[in-house]
């Protein structure tokens, strides 16, 4: 379907280094970057194109599209049908080709542009969602701290959640959500009940944030918010009640570090301050996490990789839980996990 609409709610979809598909906001393409001069990070697109063999014959190097650009004009003849494509996903639009011309008109100052809308099929390469700039929901926040966050963060995938322990969840929860509907008006929080995500349940002590973008049947992020340790839940895939002392969340909150973050590329580019816990504390909640949940294996892998402080690991494990280690416990786990 031929539709016109808004530039700026498209997004162009490019691979990282890691061959996985983000979201960009056209101006920090490396496409855009190379029509305004900077040609080094087009220059390592289209070599990282040819290395994962998706550089068609025709792809543009870096002086064929800074020669390509001045003689473009979109929808002229004989190109008169040649449509650059779009899906629509959630309350944006993310491109299914076209990109050079999107940097193109975007650089030539055009504000709506004619495109083909796609509603059938999905992309065949999925990659991060990146709906929600999580980051920029965090932004001012003190009390907190960000829990086993993955490596890609603040990207995400579709169905993922962010855990925050916090010392005042309905404070979070009052900051976050008014500020998710005021940035996504479109996006519907509510269950099938009709009522806000909001789980203030004493035995989980958790409050949830779920955000379902227009048109998604299934949740694209929730937001995590804890008051205190979550390991003697009783839930279905834990196999150990792990208590922890108050004390270690206080630890935690006294010696948090605090991170400037990038955005990812999909927004406007902004370098927002995250707290997170030290790099000691991070490894213990991993390996609860673990024990609680032997299932996630990323965490206790997590602790394999970092491994660095293996004395105030062990006090901590065998001072603040119920929980009893040793060395010889870690090196033979860490043996198991590498068999």
């Amino acid at each position: 379907m031929i539709e016109t609409i808004n530039i700026n709610n498209i997004k162009i979809r490019l691979f990282n280094e890691n061959k996985v598909i983000i979201p960009y906001k056209i101006e920090n393409t490396p496409h855009f970057k190379a029509l305004n001069g900077d040609h080094k990070p087009y220059d390592e697109y289209y070599t990282r194109m040819h290395n994962f063999g998706r550089a068609k014959n025709h792809y543009m190097n870096t002086k064929q599209f800074i020669d390509f650009y001045p003689k473009f004009q979109y929808l002229s003849p004989p190109y008169n049908n040649e449509y650059i494509s779009v899906k629509k996903i959630g309350d944006r639009y993310e491109s299914l080709d076209g990109d050079h011309r999107l940097s193109c008109l975007k650089k030539q100052g055009h504000e709506y542009v004619k495109v083909n809308v796609v509603n059938e099929g999905n992309f065949k390469h999925k990659g991060f969602s990146n709906l929600i700039n999580i980051a920029k929901c965090l932004e001012g926040l003190d009390d907190y701290v960000i829990l086993k966050s993955h490596e890609y963060f603040p990207h995400y995938y579709d169905n993922d959640d962010l855990d925050i322990l916090c010392k005042d969840k309905k404070y979070m929860f009052e900051h976050i959500y008014s500020k998710m509907v005021k940035e996504y008006p479109n996006f519907n929080y509510k269950d099938k009940n009709g009522d806000v995500k909001r789980r203030l349940n004493d035995e989980h002590s958790k409050t949830f944030i779920d955000a379902y973008p227009p048109n998604f049947d299934k949740l694209n992020f929730r937001f995590d918010l804890l008051e205190k340790f979550p390991y003697n839940f009783d839930l279905n895939h834990s196999t150990t009640n792990i208590k922890v002392n108050e004390q270690y969340f206080d630890l935690i909150f006294e010696r948090k570090i605090q991170k400037t973050i990038n955005t990812p590329y999909t927004f406007l580019e902004e370098k927002i301050k995250i707290w997170f816990p030290n790099e000691i504390d991070d490894l213990v909640l991993r390996f609860l996490e673990w024990v609680w949940q032997p299932n996630k294996i990323r965490h206790i892998q997590a602790v394999k990789d970092n491994y660095n402080n293996e004395d105030e690991f062990i006090n901590i494990i065998n001072k603040y839980t119920n929980l009893e280690i040793d060395k010889q416990y870690m090196e033979q786990l860490f043996n198991d996990l590498k068999n």
